[in-house]
């Protein structure tokens, strides 16, 4: 199966290519002020995070595009920071209007969530507080599409940053075999999906737990959700999380950054590896 025959294959251009491990944990280090921020002040770090956001929108189609050229060439070899920077400049155009324009998809779908659940409730206010059947099927159904779209839409256009970058595709090229690639791989990609998602959930439990450790308003708030609902044990798990200093800070954020570093190094040369099993033989020849 191409999803596993390709964790080996990312294994080996690692090993001969550890400066993908680097260039991760430099690209982890522009999260570090927002982290820093949350733990002196909630408000300051929601600003400064807000700020960095902003920022990121233009900083992850450079990486993306540099990170994803340097797996591609590592694969066959060796690959230096020079083709980061050469793939990074050259793609660049093109991964930021496909970014871009999944974040504005991502908003309008979760518009249509939020209009949704406040359309039900007020409708909920307008009847005393009594959810009627119909009310509560129709929130249930919108959420439910809505998400069902958002994950279909991840799911089909998820390498185009590898058919742009590694085929050197245009923007709707991209997304255009990107999608090809998916329909005519649909079990493999299936099982790559899995893996990578195993990954991701437990990337997301280290984000928090560190979200945790570095921010006491949020380990409160966590202390007291789980103490309404599922009683004292769960409370109790949040309030023993220890509180950190200055020096516990700085042992955090090497962990974040180590740890950052080579989940995005192995999903770099991973998915780039998969990519390059399931592309069309004859890339270009082969219509998108």
């Amino acid at each position: 199966m191409s999803a596993l025959q390709s964790i080996g294959t990312a294994a080996g251009s690692l090993r001969r290519n550890p400066i993908l491990f680097v260039v991760a944990m430099a690209f982890s280090l522009i999260q570090l002020p927002s982290v820093f921020a949350q733990a002196v002040s909630p408000f300051i770090g929601s600003i400064i995070s807000l700020g960095f956001s902003g920022l990121t929108i233009f900083i992850v189609p450079f990486f993306l595009g540099g990170v994803l050229g340097m797996a591609n060439e590592a694969i066959d070899g060796r690959t230096s920071l020079g083709t980061f920077v050469s793939e990074g400049k050259t793609h660049y155009v093109s991964l930021l209007v496909v970014y871009f324009s999944l974040l504005v998809v991502n908003f309008v779908l979760s518009f249509v969530g939020v209009f949704a659940s406040v359309f039900v409730g007020i409708a909920v206010l307008g009847s005393n507080g009594e959810m009627s059947t119909v009310a509560l099927a129709v929130l249930g159904v919108v959420v439910l599409a809505v998400a069902l779209t958002y994950l279909a839409v991840v799911f089909v256009v998820q390498f185009f940053g590898h058919a742009i970058v590694i085929d050197d595709l245009g923007a709707v090229d991209g997304i255009k075999r990107s999608v090809s690639c998916v329909r005519n791989n649909i079990v493999s990609v299936l099982g790559y999906s899995v893996i990578t998602g195993l990954g991701g959930v437990l990337a997301g439990a280290f984000a928090v737990v560190i979200s945790l450790l570095l921010t006491p308003s949020l380990r409160h708030q966590g202390a007291a959700v789980a103490g309404a609902g599922s009683g004292a044990p769960a409370a109790s798990a949040f309030s023993s999380l220890p509180t950190v200093g200055v020096v516990g800070m700085v042992v955090v954020a090497v962990g974040l950054v180590l740890v950052s570093g080579l989940v995005g190094g192995f999903f770099a040369a991973y998915s780039t590896a998969f990519y390059r099993s399931i592309r069309p033989a004859n890339p270009e020849t082969t219509a998108p």
